[in-house]
C-alpha cells in the first residue's frame, strides 16, 4: 500500500519537457536582463566571488612574465656594464696619452729655450733605454758619430744636466749620469758663490764632497756648474741640496742633494757642442805697405 506522502499516479517529466522548461527560463532571464537589467546585481555578485579564483589563475603568468623580465633585464645591464667599462677604459688611454703628450710638448718646449744659449751648438736626442744595472746609472740615446757627437760632451735635458757621454757609436750613444759615483762635477752654490765638486752616490742621488765645516750651505741650496773644468758650461742647473750635517770625524760638512734634471723620466735631451769661434778673414795690408 503507497506511503500516505507519496502520489499513487506521479508520473516524472520527461527530458524533452525539461529541455523546454529550462530553454522558457533561459529565454525568459535573457529578456528579462536585456529589457530590464534585473540580472546586473547577480552578475556583479558573481564576478565579486570570482575575482579571487582570478587572481590565482593569473600569478603563474605573471610570475613568468616577471621572469623572464628579470632575466632580459640582467642581461641588458651586463651589456651595459661592459659597454661602460670598455669605453672607461679607452678614456684612461686617452687621458693617460693626452697627459704624456702635455708632458712632453712642456719638455720640448723648454729645451728649445735651453738651446738658444749664444755661442752653444746642440744636438736633439731621445732616450733608447736605460742600463740593465740601475748601480751603473748609464743610459743611451739614439743620436752618435753620425750627428757629430764625441765622447766627454754634456747631456742637459729641460731641468738641468743629465750627464757627460762616456761612449759614442755611429748610431748610439752612452750617458754616465751625473748620479754615478765616478762622475765628478764643478759646481757652485748659487746663493753664495762657493765652488765645490758633487759626486753621484750610485743611488740615484748626489753629495757635495770636500766642503769645510765653516762653509755656508744651506737646505735649498742650488748647485750649478761653475764652468772651470771647461767641459760643463757654467751656470747649467745640476742639483739642489736637501741635508746638511757636520761630520765627527773631520772637518768637512756631510751635504746631500738631489738632481735637478730628470734622471730617471728624461725621454728627450739635448748634447751640447761647443761651437768654434768664427774665423776673421785677414785684413787687407795698408795701401802704402810695401812700397819704398
Amino acid at each position: 500500500m503507497a506511503a500516505s506522502d507519496q502520489l499513487m499516479f506521479a508520473r516524472q517529466l520527461g527530458a524533452t519537457a525539461r529541455l523546454l522548461i529550462w530553454l522558457l527560463v533561459g529565454v525568459a532571464c535573457v529578456v528579462a536582463d536585456s529589457r530590464y537589467h534585473a540580472l546586473d546585481s547577480l552578475r556583479s555578485g558573481l564576478s565579486l566571488m570570482l575575482q579571487p579564483v582570478r587572481e590565482v589563475l593569473r600569478v603563474p603568468a605573471d610570475a613568468a612574465a616577471e621572469l623572464g623580465g628579470f632575466f632580459t633585464r640582467h642581461r641588458q645591464l651586463q651589456t651595459e656594464r661592459d659597454a661602460l667599462r670598455a669605453e672607461r677604459a679607452r678614456l684612461w688611454v686617452s687621458v693617460n696619452a693626452a697627459r704624456e703628450i702635455s708632458r712632453e710638448n712642456a719638455e720640448l718646449r723648454a729645451l728649445l729655450q735651453l738651446q738658444q744659449r749664444p755661442g752653444q751648438r746642440v744636438v736633439h736626442a731621445a732616450l733608447l733605454y736605460r742600463g740593465h744595472d740601475w748601480f751603473v746609472q748609464q743610459m743611451t740615446l739614439d743620436q752618435g758619430a753620425a750627428a757629430k757627437l764625441r765622447s766627454g760632451l754634456p747631456v742637459v735635458d729641460a731641468r738641468g744636466l743629465v750627464g757627460q757621454l762616456s761612449q759614442v757609436y755611429p748610431g748610439s750613444s752612452e750617458v754616465t749620469l751625473v748620479s754615478n759615483p765616478e762622475q765628478l762635477t764643478p759646481v757652485v752654490i748659487e746663493r753664495t758663490g762657493q765652488r765645490g765638486l758633487a759626486a753621484g752616490n750610485g743611488r740615484g742621488q748626489m753629495e757635495l764632497r770636500y766642503m769645510p765645516g765653516h762653509t755656508d750651505v744651506r737646505i735649498n741650496d742650488r748647485l750649478l756648474t761653475s764652468g772651470i773644468d771647461r767641459v760643463y758650461p757654467a751656470g747649467i742647473p745640476v742639483a739642489r741640496v736637501t741635508r746638511v750635517s757636520h761630520l765627527q770625524s773631520g772637518p768637512y760638512l756631510r751635504v746631500a742633494a738631489v738632481p735637478l734634471a730628470g734622471l730617471d723620466r728624461a725621454r728627450a735631451v739635448l748634447v751640447l757642442l761647443a761651437e768654434p769661434p768664427p774665423l776673421q778673414a785677414p785684413l787687407p795690408p795698408p795701401s802704402g805697405a810695401g812700397k819704398p
